[in-house]
This record gives C-alpha cells, sequence and structure tokens, in this order.
C-alpha cells in the first residue's frame, strides 16, 4: 500500500509542470513508444521472451504494489502459460515528465502448471519512467474487470 501512496503523491506533486513539458509531436512520440512497448510485452509475455522482458520491465517493477520483478519473471518464465493476452481497449496515457501512465483494458487466458487458471478481463493501470532514453515500466496496477 505504500508504494501506491509514494507513487500516487509524486503524480499529484508533478502533474501541474508535468504536462507542459513535452511539445505536443514528442507527446506523440511517446504515445506511440508506449504503446508499442505495451505491444512488445504482451508478445514478450506469451511467447515467455525474456530479453524483451528485461528491457522493457525496470529493475524495481512490481505487480499491484506486492509482486516482485524476480517473483514475476519466475511465474511468467516457469509457471503461467498465457494463451491470449491483448488491449480490448485503446490505452489512455497521460506524462509527468519523464513519467507516464498508461491505462486499458486487457484480456488475459492463461494456465499455471499446466491448469487453466486465468480467463477475464482486466483493467490495467502502468507506471512508466524514462531513463537513459529508454521508457521502462515500474509498476503494473491490475484488477480483473469481469471473468469470461
Amino acid at each position: 500500500m505504500k508504494p501506491l501512496i509514494v507513487i500516487w503523491l509524486l503524480f499529484t506533486l508533478i502533474s501541474y509542470s508535468g504536462q507542459a513539458q513535452y511539445s505536443q509531436g514528442a507527446r506523440d512520440s511517446a504515445q506511440n513508444e508506449i504503446r508499442q512497448l505495451t505491444h512488445d510485452w504482451n508478445n514478450a509475455i506469451v511467447t515467455r521472451d525474456s530479453l524483451v522482458l528485461d528491457k522493457i520491465l525496470g529493475p524495481e517493477y512490481t505487480l499491484n504494489g506486492s509482486v516482485n520483478r524476480d517473483n514475476w519473471m519466475n511465474n511468467t518464465m516457469h509457471h503461467f502459460d498465457t494463451d491470449t493476452l491483448m488491449n480490448i481497449t485503446p490505452l489512455v496515457i497521460t506524462f509527468f515528465g519523464q513519467a507516464a501512465k498508461s491505462e486499458g483494458g486487457y484480456f488475459w487466458k492463461a494456465s499455471y502448471d499446466g491448469k487453466p487458471r486465468i480467463n477475464a478481463d482486466y483493467q490495467v493501470t502502468d507506471i512508466w519512467i524514462k531513463r537513459n532514453g529508454q521508457w521502462q515500466v515500474m509498476m503494473r496496477m491490475s484488477i480483473p474487470s469481469k471473468t469470461k
């Protein structure tokens, strides 16, 4: 819970000045880059491509503030077998200086250790940061919106 509060405070403090730091062209380019990275991330989960995942996930990455990067990678590479992971609504991306928030709906169908486990729509919020010229995701917050 504390990481969520810290991130909320961070975005609240910089939201007023952050929007003005990008020209429209730079904002469009960054939105396209984050959309492409999100697409690549989804594909890397399905194909279990650790090289792409290592590039996209920041070292501090957590899922819902409680599953750290190492545990998430272990589950993704060795336990979850994802059949389908795709955006079902367009991403809405908001910039805060060198950080961004992307929000959208996803459909995920996967098994865990060979047993069907997930077949649901999710509402997802990703927190991205740009460092060394590259966008990386530092947190994903995800909640099921309905079960299929």
